[in-house]
C-alpha cells in the first residue's frame, strides 16, 4: 500500500467509506479459531493533510508487539517499497496480512486496519479506533490490537486486557461518525449519545501484593556443602505451596535442588568437559508446553555453543545445542517474557544487535531485531547483565554495566538513569581475543548478573541483585542481598541483608506469582574459593523476605 500525502479531507472521508463499503460486502467470519497466531504487517499509509508519517511509521511495530503480548503471535513485519505486501507475506508463508491506514476526520483521526486471509483473499476481519489527537494514536492501538486478538486468534478477554481508549474530547466533533466492527456485523453508535464525560485520574503505580512493601530480609535455611564455585542460580519451577525446583551453575556444571519448605536438597548434576564455560543459565517455557526449559548459554573455547535442556519424565536432557547466542530471557517485554539473543563477535565476545528468539522444534530462529543501539555505550559491552520491566506505561530495559552500574536505558539505548552504587559484580571471568604477549594471555571480560524482577511489581518495579563494595584500594569488600524499587527517577532501596564477607553470586525469586510478604529467594554464595590447597565450597541459602 502507498503511503499518500497532502490530499484533500473530502478524499480521506471519501476512502474511508469505500473501505467501510467494502468490509459490508465481503463476508467476515464471526469466529476466528481457525486462523494460526501468524500474521505480517504491512506498513500503515497515512491519508491526512497534516505530516504524521513519523507517527504512522511506527504503528506496525507497536501493533506487533502487542500482538506477541497478548496472544503470542508470531508477526512478520514487511518493510516499505519492493514487492506487494500479499506477495511477501505469502512467500514468507504467513496466512493472514494486516493492512491499515491512519485518516483524518474533522479534528480527530480514524486508525482502519484490515485483515485478509491470503488462502482465500478474502477479508478475514476488519477493525478501527478513533483518536483526538495525533499523540493518541498510539494511544489507541492498545484497543485496536485487543480487538484483534479476540477477533482472529480468539483469545478471549484480549480486548478487557488493555486499558480503554480515553474518549473523543466533545469539542472536536467528527462529521462522518465511522463504524464500529465487531466480529464482521457493523453496529453504528447511538444518534444522540451524551457527551462523553472526563475519565477519572490515572490510578497510581501498581503495588505489591495486598499494597505490601518489604522491609527486611533474614536468611532461613541453606544446603550442606556444594564442592564447586557456584556463580549463579536461577529457579525453574515453583508450586502454589512455595516448593521449588532450582538450578545454580559454576563453570563446568549445572546442580539441580528441590527447595521443600526451609529445606534445600540435592536432586541432579549435570556436567560437562572441562574446555566448557557456562556463562549464563535461564528457565522458560519456549515450546508452550506448561513446563519450564533450561537455556544456558556455553561458551567451548572461543565458541559460543549455548543448548537447550528439556525435562523428560524425572531427568533433563538437551533437545539443541550448538546454539550461536548469548540467551537471554527479559522477564517483562511488552508484557510477557521474551527470549532474546545476541550473536557471538569478532572483535569483542558478542556483537550486534539484540534480537528475538522463537523456538522452532529443532533450535531457534531470528524474529525483529530490538531498537536499541549495540554500539554505543552500555550496550556495546554485549549482552550480560541484561533485563526488563515496565516503568509507568513503559517497556525499559535495566542493565548492569561494566563498571557494575544499573542503568535504565531509553528506547534507543541511551542511560536515563545510573545507580550511584555497585551491583552484579561477579568472580566469573572469561578469556577472549588474541593473547596479549606480555601477560601471556588473552584479555578478561567479567560475567555482570541481571537484576532479577519481583512479579506483581506493575508500574514501579522490584527487583532484586546482590550489591558489591570494594574494600580499601580493591582489597577485600563485602556482598549483600538487596531489593530495591523504582520511585519516579530512581530506585531506592527497600530491604537489604547484612554485607558479608562471603560472595553472594546471584539470587532469585521463588514465588510464582505476585511477589508479598513472606515470599522467599533462593541465592548462591561462594565460601572459599579453591586452589591446590583447598577445596571449592558454595551453598544455596533460603531468604524470607517481610
Amino acid at each position: 500500500m502507498r503511503i499518500i500525502r497532502g490530499r484533500h479531507v473530502a478524499r480521506a472521508v471519501l476512502v474511508a467509506v469505500l473501505l467501510v463499503s467494502c468490509v459490508l460486502a465481503s463476508p467476515v467470519p464471526a469466529s476466528a479459531a481457525g486462523y494460526s497466531r501468524r500474521i505480517a504487517i504491512a506498513p500503515f499509509a497515512s491519508l491526512t493533510k497534516e505530516d504524521i508519517g513519523g507517527t504512522v511509521s511506527v504503528l506496525p511495530r507497536l501493533l506487533a508487539s502487542r500482538l506477541m503480548a497478548l496472544a503470542g503471535a508470531d508477526v512478520l513485519l514487511l518493510p516499505a517499497g519492493g514487492k506487494s505486501t500479499e506477495e511477501a507475506a505469502r512467500e514468507a508463508k504467513y496466512p493472514l496480512l494486516l493492512q491499515g491506514m491512519v485518516s483524518k476526520l474533522g479534528k480527530g483521526y480514524s486508525i482502519d486496519a484490515t485483515a485478509t486471509d491470503l488462502s482465500t483473499g478474502k477479508i478475514a476481519g476488519a477493525f478501527f479506533a478513533a483518536a483526538a489527537t495525533e499523540d493518541d494514536i498510539i494511544a489507541q492501538l492498545g484497543l485496536l490490537s485487543g480487538e484483534i486478538a479476540e477477533k482472529l486468534f480468539d483469545v478471549q478477554g484480549a480486548i478487557r486486557a488493555v486499558s480503554p481508549a480515553p474518549p473523543v474530547a466533545a469539542t472536536a466533533p467528527i462529521p462522518v461518525a465511522p463504524l464500529a466492527i465487531s466480529g464482521g456485523v457493523p453496529s453504528a453508535p447511538s444518534p444522540q449519545a451524551a457527551p462523553v464525560a472526563a475519565p477519572p485520574p490515572a490510578p497510581g503505580p501498581t503495588t505489591l501484593a495486598g499494597g505490601w512493601i518489604p522491609s527486611s530480609i533474614k536468611s532461613v535455611g541453606e544446603s550442606g556443602k556444594i564442592l564447586d564455585e557456584l556463580f549463579g542460580v536461577v529457579t525453574v519451577d515453583t508450586d502454589a505451596e512455595g516448593n521449588a525446583l532450582v538450578v545454580a551453575y559454576g563453570k563446568t556444571s549445572l546442580h539441580l535442588y528441590r527447595v521443600k519448605g526451609t529445606d534445600i536438597l540435592p536432586f541432579t548434576r549435570i556436567r560437562k568437559p572441562t574446555d566448557h564455560h557456562l556463562l549464563d543459565v535461564y528457565a522458560m517455557d519456549i515450546d508452550g508446553d506448561g513446563s519450564k526449559e533450561i537455556l544456558v548459554t556455553d561458551l567451548v573455547n572461543e565458541t559460543l555453543e549455548s543448548f537447550v535442556l528439556k525435562k523428560k519424565g524425572d531427568v533433563y536432557q538437551e533437545v539443541a545445542g550448538g546454539i550461536h547466542y548469548h540467551l537471554v530471557v527479559l522477564p517483562d517485554w511488552m508484557g510477557k517474557p521474551t527470549l532474546v539473543g545476541q550473536y557471538q563477535g569478532i572483535d569483542t565476545p558478542f556483537q550486534g544487535r539484540i534480537v528475538v528468539l522463537r523456538w522452532n522444534g529443532k533450535g531457534f530462529v531470528e524474529g525483529e531485531k530490538l531498537p536499541q543501539d549495540t554500539n554505543i555505550l552500555p550496550l556495546s559491552s554485549g549482552l550480560p547483565g541484561l533485563s526488563s520491566a515496565r516503568f509507568g506505561k513503559e517497556w525499559r530495559m535495566i542493565y548492569t554495566d561494566e563498571k557494575s552500574n544499573l542503568r535504565v536505558l531509553d528506547a534507543g539505548g541511551k542511560s536515563q538513569y545510573t545507580s550511584p552504587r555497585q551491583y552484579g559484580s561477579s568472580p566469573d571471568l572469561f578469556e577472549w581475543g588474541p593473547i596479549i604477549p606480555i601477560e601471556g594471555h588473552r584479555k578478561w571480560f567479567p560475567v555482570r548478573k541481571a537484576v532479577r524482577v519481583a512479579a506483581g511489581g506493575g508500574e514501579a518495579p522490584l527487583v532484586l541483585i546482590p550489591e558489591v563494595k570494594q574494600g580499601l584500594l580493591g582489597i577485600g569488600g563485602s556482598t549483600r542481598l538487596v531489593l530495591l524499587q523504582w520511585d519516579r527517577a530512581e530506585f531506592v532501596e527497600k530491604a537489604g541483608t547484612q554485607g558479608s564477607g562471603r560472595f553472594l553470586t546471584g539470587a532469585d525469586f521463588l514465588s510464582p506469582d505476585g511477589f508479598g510478604k513472606g515470599g522467599k529467594i533462593v541465592a548462591s554464595e561462594i565460601e572459599q574459593s579453591g586452589s591446590a590447597f583447598k577445596d571449592q565450597i558454595s551453598r544455596l541459602r533460603l531468604f524470607q523476605v517481610e
